[in-house]
């Protein structure tokens, strides 16, 4: 099981092809004048590795699978934008075929994730909504106090609490 994103081959597929679009981008060419083409496609990589990244960062498997879906608009977004160049001069098909086949391959990997989360959703361990406490935290606390304010500072819009005994 992998510990953190950059263990996932989404990730690692999306972060390749982002990598390719923008030394893509940096070559000199047509496209370099056409501001707008560049941003789109360079803003449509960048999505794809990022939002693969804040989903695994969720916890339960359909947080994950919706940052999946937006992931996989993303990546469709940039093949579209890789074709739209080859057809509009900016790019040749043959610089371009490679960084189509690692998008598939790219959505590949997030399809049979998402089918592994749609199998995942109801277990028992996913019906909680928060995460299972870590075992060796980064920063534990010595000494937790108990009662930490004595006389807390009441909202005057607030109704009156009573003090745990």
């Amino acid at each position: 099981m992998a510990k953190t994103f950059r263990e996932m081959a989404a990730w690692q597929l999306a972060f390749e092809l982002k990598d390719a679009v923008v030394k893509l981008l940096a070559t000199a060419g047509s496209h370099t004048r056409h501001f707008k083409f560049r941003d789109q496609l360079a803003n449509a990589a960048r999505s794809v590795p990022a939002n693969i990244a804040e989903g695994f960062g969720r916890y339960r498997p359909a947080e994950i699978a919706r940052f999946l879906e937006i992931a996989r608009g993303s990546l469709d977004e940039t093949e579209n934008h890789l074709r739209d160049g080859v057809s509009s001069g900016y790019f040749t098909a043959q610089t371009v075929g490679p960084l189509i086949l690692l998008a598939a391959r790219c959505r590949s990997a997030i399809i049979r994730w998402s089918i592994y989360l749609r199998s995942a959703k109801n277990r028992p361990q996913f019906k909680t909504t928060r995460r299972p406490p870590v075992k060796n935290p980064v920063n534990p606390v010595k000494n937790p106090v108990k009662n930490p304010v004595k006389n807390p500072v009441k909202n005057h819009r607030e109704e009156p609490r009573e003090e745990p005994s």
